[in-house]
């Protein structure tokens, strides 16, 4: 009982206080905690939705048609089967007359998907009371309408047939896990495909077999047969069950979920600095208190849990007005969220992130109190290191709460070891100079002399305020480069490379697309032919021990190439160039082989390897002599392995090449291609990189505005420790009015310091984050790095400038107060 008495009246003597902690951790914590309560029940509707995503209980998949004897093979393998179909998909190019786009062509079949469905713009549900299309109809989403100039009924051309519109789709429970994602579908049957033409040999098709099962399994049962099933069957089969669906819609999402979790993550440590020198204040401020208390007898315990109490108090008060914020907000929020996520996920309101929550604010009130407590009942100076290890607990605690965040492993640690490094380096610098250069003589200026002592003397606040504007300022120079960087690369690209890209052409049509192209005044260029070939050995080691510890998982299926030479957008890292012609008719000779260098490194490719080929049933044996970077944002036809020139040139293969850019009616060639060859797909590459750089923007303008109230967040932080600082200053503003200082130069005095401390921080955060901006945009986009000197100018002049106006309005109100009334306070 006396504990709560005293932490009851500690409350009430200190309601500005109060007041100002409880804002400075509602503002830390409220991002955060938004940003994985949705995750949460983003998380939640993915969970129950995951064999509507997938459509069945189990799915296969192959790039290669798959036989009837490895489908009997895979039967003998699964639970009972209930239901059971064979899909396809290709993609091609899709016309109306008017205009042609690239398009994904889907096999529909009998009452499948079992999980979800296929909604129409009539409200009807495929395959709930609808029948199949009929072999001359189509089933198209809205997209396709849209791109192509058509409406309902009207009709379009795929491959060599005209088919009617019969249904458009505005919902689709597929979508997500679609290979091919970024392209609009059309619903097909089977006899429809097949009049097509479109599936050649050697055309790009994904082959997919369909399962339910009898019995009603969980998604992690399922997944437990999934990995079962790929430990026995062919590499070149992929299985999939509902827990990866749900997973590869995850993956998209969690791009943008990592990068807000660390902007939250920033947020949530201006917080805690900011936590941390409050509280520590408040307790210096009662450090009579705590003395009284201890020589009436108190227990040093009793009074170390009273503060300890009155620090839980504050967080759980925080922590209620966010969660209750969440709360009622959050139906309004969602709609917001799904627009930008491009998911419709199911409000759920998880008390257990609550429980979780209050777990984690109890642990933050022991971190981070017992460290500031105890010095205080020691009555005596702490070391600094001793400081450093009192607080190890709470480090722990913050590297642990990062990790677990971010959806990606250790994303979030890494980055709150490297934030957490950082905010030590400087005050441990910034605590050497101070006191290196602790200034204690008289300037001619008064208001820069005592400017330059209340920094030097003051130097925990004056360290804290420059640590919180440095982050900002790092943080958010760096976002807005790294995004232009992004795009810039892509503007780049979509102006300077081929205007078209051409798949599954064939070897005896080059010369007639060519005359075809030439009425546009077009060229085809960069003509690559492709053959397709399985990995079987690497090292005489089979393919499971190397490639399926990598990010191809089982993939052993590959495109091989060959050529004479380096393009000059390749350059060779390790080993030679081609020695010449490859002139072994039996094959007895290994084939010299050239292998991207991400790739090689991925699957432990090295120089002077063998690896063992399949193609088309005959093995062939090559040998590693080059390892070559490759620049893929030139766009140009390109492979991982390319061959020695002369020795698979007469393997069955397509052809892959680009049209060159021109003054030419890419609407009309388009057509024209699309006409004269049914089975060739192009692919607009302007208009790619156009729409991908319009989802960068969208994603770097959510990253931005999320970066935004980072910087505000770490601004209000620096302005509420310095309007509890000059609070602080009182005894010393009333000594200098005292003593007949003028009121300009005591406020002069107060510009001075902070701005000095925000020009500087300022400036040095403006520097780093270039500096990293740069390092980034090298790795990730091959020295593309746009400065964007208007951004830093701006939160140059912006930061310091709002920082000054602040203390401006601080200083006016307390110095403009009579000298009694500050004596009286």
């Amino acid at each position: 009982m006396l504990i709560l008495e005293l932490v009851s009246k500690a409350l009430k003597r200190s309601k500005s206080f109060s007041i100002i902690f409880i804002l400075n951790f509602c503002l830390a914590i409220a991002s955060l905690s938004y940003l994985q309560f949705f995750k949460q029940s983003v998380d939640s509707s993915l969970d129950s939705k995951a064999k509507s995503l997938l459509g069945a209980d189990l799915t296969v998949n192959s790039r290669f048609a798959i036989t009837d004897e490895q489908i009997e093979d895979i039967k003998t393998k699964l639970p009972e089967i209930k239901n059971f179909s064979q899909g396809i998909s290709t993609v091609s190019m899709v016309s109306s007359g008017k205009r042609a786009r690239l398009m994904e062509l889907v096999k529909i079949n009998e009452a499948f998907p079992y999980y979800g469905g296929v909604k129409f713009d009539d409200k009807t549900i495929y395959p709930k009371g609808n029948s199949m299309p009929k072999p001359n109809e189509v089933w198209v989403y809205k997209e396709v309408l849209e791109l192509l100039g058509l409406k309902k009924g009207d009709n379009l051309k795929i491959g060599k047939e005209n088919f009617l519109i019969k249904k458009v789709i505005l919902e689709d429970s597929l979508k997500a896990v679609s290979f091919s994602g970024f392209m609009p579908k059309i619903y097909l049957s089977e006899e429809a495909l097949k009049a097509t033409g479109l599936l050649q040999f050697g055309s790009t098709a994904r082959y997919k077999l369909s399962y339910q099962f009898k019995e009603n399994f969980s998604n992690d049962k399922l997944e437990e047969i999934e990995n079962n099933l790929e430990k026995t069957i062919d590499k070149n089969l992929r299985a999939l069950s509902p827990n990866d669906g749900r997973d590869r819609l995850l993956r998209v999402l969690n791009f943008i979920t990592n990068f807000l979790s660390l902007v939250s993550l920033v947020s949530f440590f201006l917080g805690l600095v900011g936590l941390i020198y409050l509280y520590s204040g408040f307790l210096k401020k009662h450090q009579e208190d705590i003395n009284i208390l201890n020589d009436l007898g108190l227990k040093k315990s009793t009074i170390s849990l009273t503060y300890l109490c009155h620090l839980f108090v504050l967080i759980l008060i925080s922590s209620i007005i966010v969660f209750s914020l969440i709360l009622l907000s959050a139906n309004f929020v969602a709609p917001i969220v799904q627009k930008l996520i491009g998911f419709e996920f199911d409000f759920s309101f998880n008390f257990s992130f609550f429980l979780k929550s209050a777990l984690l604010l109890v642990l933050v009130s022991l971190s981070v109190g017992i460290p500031l407590i105890t010095p205080l009942l020691q009555r005596n100076s702490t070391k600094f290191f001793k400081m450093i290890f009192w607080f190890t607990p709470f480090i722990v605690l913050l590297l642990v709460i990062s990790h677990f965040v971010t959806p990606s492993k250790n994303i979030g640690l890494f980055f709150a070891s490297a934030v957490l490094i950082l905010i030590l380096l400087f005050f441990i610098i910034g605590s050497f100079v101070l006191r290196k250069f602790d200034f204690s003589g008289h300037l001619e200026n008064l208001s820069l002399s005592l400017a330059l002592k209340n920094i030097t003397r003051e130097n925990k606040t004056s360290l804290t305020l420059f640590t919180a504007i440095l982050l900002c300022t790092i943080f958010f120079s760096l976002i807005p480069q790294v995004g232009s960087s992004l795009s810039s690369a892509l503007t780049q690209s979509a102006n300077e490379r081929p205007r078209f890209f051409v798949i599954d052409a064939k070897e005896e049509q080059l010369k007639d697309i060519q005359k075809s192209l030439d009425s546009f005044g077009a060229k085809l260029e960069n003509t690559a032919p492709m053959v397709r070939a399985r990995v079987i050995k690497i090292n005489d080691n089979d393919i499971s021990e190397n490639l399926q510890k990598s990010n191809e998982a089982n993939r052993s299926a590959v495109n091989l190439s060959y050529r004479k030479q380096l393009k000059k957008s390749e350059t060779i890292i390790e080993g030679r160039v081609f020695s010449g012609v490859y002139d072994s008719s039996d094959f007895s000779k290994p084939i010299e082989l050239s292998v991207e260098q991400r790739y090689a490194s991925r699957n432990g490719i090295k120089l002077g390897d063998t690896i063992l080929f399949d193609v088309l049933g005959l093995e062939l044996e090559a040998k590693v002599v080059n390892i070559r970077s490759v620049n893929w944002i030139e766009f140009t036809p390109n492979f991982f392995f390319i061959m020695q020139d002369g020795a698979i040139n007469d393997a069955p293969k397509t052809v892959l090449a680009t049209i060159s850019q021109g003054d030419y009616d890419a609407s009309k060639l388009l057509l024209k291609l699309t006409d004269t060859f049914p089975s060739l797909t192009i692919l607009d590459v302007k208009s790619l990189f156009e729409t991908f750089a319009s989802l960068v923007k969208n994603v770097t303008k959510i990253t931005d505005n999320m970066s935004f109230y980072s910087i505000v967040i770490g601004l209000l932080m620096s302005f509420i420790i310095i309007q509890y600082q000059m609070n602080l200053q009182k005894n010393n503003i009333l000594r200098l009015k005292m003593i007949g200082v003028k009121n300009k130069v005591i406020r002069d005095s107060f510009l001075i310091e902070y701005g000095l401390i925000s020009f500087s921080a300022s400036s040095l955060g403006i520097i780093l984050g270039s500096i990293a901006s740069y390092f980034i945009s090298d790795i990730l986009f091959e020295s593309y790095w746009d400065f964007r000197a208007d951004v830093l100018i701006l939160y140059f002049l912006l930061i310091p400038i709002l920082t000054m106006l602040i203390v401006a309005l601080f200083t006016s109100r307390i110095i403009g107060q009579k000298e009694n009334v500050l004596f009286g306070e």
